[in-house]
């Protein structure tokens, strides 16, 4: 080791505040700085390491197989920085940089970097928090009680109930008069019942107060309402261009080019 990495280069590597595991050539590891104790201690029930000195020697590739070959194929590639979001051991969700550096001898040696070690599944939930936040998201308009709702992607019985949650929480906690419900960026409907659902939300959203619009509606999705007999008890518009202007024309607004 020491004619890789003098004794400055050590120090400096222990005075960075970063997950650092330095390895050679051979992808084995030559140096943990200090910083990374604590990674050393989460990872220790999967690698059954439990200090620094134990990693010494070990490829770093063999600790976790599942991610290893991975890795290894991402350095052979030869293009640095490499980055990467992986999971350690089906636990650890972590950031990895990858960066190569010729030492004085011309020798390659691996910085890798785990930065943002975080348990998996606390990122899992935080990825389904944003998933659900995405299933319909509420935009204020220009008018201050009228909010948009527009609807993108797969419409699926799952998502459909998490609309009428969100539309009923939103539209009750910023007192809208209007809530205009946009569907021009769908592109699936799975479950012909589901249009069934849209005089649900109507009369739902009736009882706190707040009108819904629907805008955007395809020709197909007209169709399968049409084709069941449900009933909208409410105003549909091609466009949300439309559907504003109309909630403006109610609330004793003008929409005017300047």
């Amino acid at each position: 080791m020491d004619s890789i990495l003098d004794q400055a280069q050590i120090s400096l590597l222990n005075a960075i505040g970063e997950n650092l595991f330095i390895c050679d050539e051979q992808y084995q590891i030559i140096l943990l700085n200090d910083y990374s104790n604590h990674l050393i201690k989460k990872l220790e029930p999967f690698t059954g390491l439990s200090s620094k000195e134990e990693y010494i020697g070990k490829s770093i590739c063999d600790l976790d197989p599942n991610e290893g070959q991975a890795l290894k194929a991402a350095i052979e590639a030869g293009i640095f920085p490499v980055e990467a979001k992986i999971t350690l051991y089906h636990k650890w969700a972590a950031n990895m940089t990858v960066n190569r550096w010729k030492n004085g001898l011309n020798q390659s040696i691996y910085i890798i970097t785990w930065k943002d070690v975080t348990d998996y599944e606390d990122e899992l939930h935080k990825g389904y928090a944003l998933l659900e936040e995405l299933y319909a998201p509420v935009i204020q308009t220009i008018l201050d009680d009228v909010i948009l709702m527009p609807i993108t992607g797969t419409m699926t019985r799952n998502r459909l109930d998490k609309i009428k949650e969100i539309a009923l929480f939103e539209s009750a906690n910023r007192q809208a008069s209007y809530l205009i419900i946009d569907f021009t960026g769908m592109t699936v409907l799975d479950d012909d019942s589901i249009t069934m659902e849209l005089e649900t939300i109507c009369r739902s959203l009736n009882l706190i107060g707040t009108t819904v619009i629907y805008s955007g509606l395809s020709a197909k999705f007209v169709q399968q309402i049409i084709g069941q007999g449900t009933s909208i008890p409410t105003e549909t518009f091609a466009t949300f261009r439309q559907a504003i202007r109309y909630a403006c024309k109610e609330k004793g607004f003008k929409l005017v080019h300047v």
